[in-house]
């Protein structure tokens, strides 16, 4: 769809083709009567173009996103772009502003997609966010960290048997992409149900800003951005390999104790390998961790203290993709049990 030839308004406030315009979408109010709203930046290109959305802190505590939606809105040349650009810094104020996951009531926004006008709190907000900004887009990218408790390999999650998200998902530049639809209620799984494909970014860890994962989210944002003629073309910078991942699975702690671990969010591990070890408060070791299967890490715990099921390690599992990434690696001169 080209949206960029025809009005265009956020909640009744119009946008005119080469104008930058910030709106305060009213979702809520606080418990002292004040509206909550949230800050919609719209950037709007002299040129026609698609409607994509960018947004960030769905989740309160994961606020790296917001800074790559900064870059966004203050580090690049705005007379570059085509089309529309709708970037939301913040999605959730409350849990934002508490450094929460949640909304009030220990509600998680990214299971009440796409709402409900009448329904709890969380519907609510979940209803005029897509009314007003999702299903007015053609694309969108929704930016996260890990949960509280773990850091993520910067990758990218998504439906990728849709040819769309597919087509997001390998524009973006990231390394490992996880055929992963989303939860029900999720953002990207509602919004790519509606017709408007949605990837997510997952890096880095909450209540912590990196800047070499902004400038990777910046990074790819521009790539997929590009892709769809919106930015100008430009010499990308390729990850050592792509590959799509079509299963995860966590690696549980079988023993409580003091975990040791020897791999990072971004290592090649093999099945068997041994990748820690949980010790008693004496220093004896408990028992060993090994590798139940063949992956890349894309998360890993930051707690130093298990129990029996604690997730400490998170594999995306390679099997027919495993040459391309030892041989990529090869080339590189980078080796199994090292960082990508």
């Amino acid at each position: 769809m080209d949206s960029s030839d025809t009005d265009f308004s956020i909640s009744g406030i119009g946008v005119a083709m080469g104008e930058t315009r910030e709106i305060y979408l009213k979702v809520s109010e606080s418990y002292l009567a004040s509206s909550i709203q949230i800050p919609v930046t719209v950037i709007r290109g002299r040129a026609p173009g698609p409607t994509a959305f960018v947004l960030a802190a769905i989740h309160g505590d994961e606020i790296n996103g917001a800074d790559i939606v900064r870059r966004l809105m203050f580090d690049i040349d705005h007379e570059k772009l085509s089309g529309t650009l709708i970037a939301i810094p913040v999605v959730n104020i409350p849990g934002f502003l508490a450094q929460s996951r949640y909304l009030p009531y220990h509600r998680d926004l990214n299971r009440f997609f796409p709402g409900k006008r009448k329904g709890n709190n969380a519907e609510r907000i979940a209803a005029r966010l897509f009314n007003e900004i999702i299903l007015k887009s053609d694309f969108g990218i929704d930016l996260h960290t890990a949960a509280d408790g773990r850091v993520n390999l910067p990758h990218i999650r998504g439906d990728m048997t849709h040819p769309r998200v597919r087509h997001i998902a390998r524009a973006f530049g990231a390394a490992v992409l996880v055929n992963q639809a989303g939860m029900p209620g999720s953002l990207r799984r509602e919004a790519t149900e509606a017709g408007v494909p949605t990837i997510l970014f997952e890096a880095g860890e909450t209540r912590r800003f990196s800047n070499r994962i902004s400038a990777a989210g910046l990074r790819g944002v521009l790539n997929v951005l590009s892709e769809f003629g919106m930015w100008p073309a430009h010499e990308q910078e390729r990850p050592p390999f792509q590959v799509i991942v079509k299963a995860s699975e966590w690696i549980r702690a079988e023993k409580g104790g003091i975990l040791d671990l020897n791999v990072r969010p971004g290592d090649l591990i093999y099945k068997g390998d041994v990748i820690g070890a949980i010790l008693n408060p004496f220093g004896k070791t408990v028992t060993q961790l090994r590798a139940p299967t063949t992956g890349i890490v894309i998360g890993v715990t930051t707690a130093p203290l298990t129990v029996p099921g604690t997730g400490v390690i998170h594999v995306a599992r390679l099997k027919k993709t495993l040459p391309l990434v030892e041989r990529s690696l090869k080339k590189s001169g980078k080796r199994a049990r090292r960082r990508l």
